[in-house]
């Protein structure tokens, strides 16, 4: 996997790094559509909860340590 990639990733904002996984997830095919849509509305709800304050954020790289 590329590294440059990852790490550019990781330096974006939260609600941006969800948009760039959307993407990515959506530029899979293979997935059945209603599927697809159920964790699209999952990603949102989330997004929501996280703009709301009713959850909060983890720090990838502090999960790794």
């Amino acid at each position: 996997m590329d590294r440059l990639l990852i790490n550019t990733a990781m330096e974006l904002p939260p609600i941006q790094r969800v948009a760039f996984a959307e993407l990515l997830l959506a530029s899979i095919d293979h997935e059945e559509e209603e599927i697809s849509e159920a964790w699209m509305s999952e990603v949102h709800e989330r997004m929501m909860a996280v703009n709301e304050g009713r959850a909060t954020l983890l720090d990838f790289d502090a999960l790794l340590r």
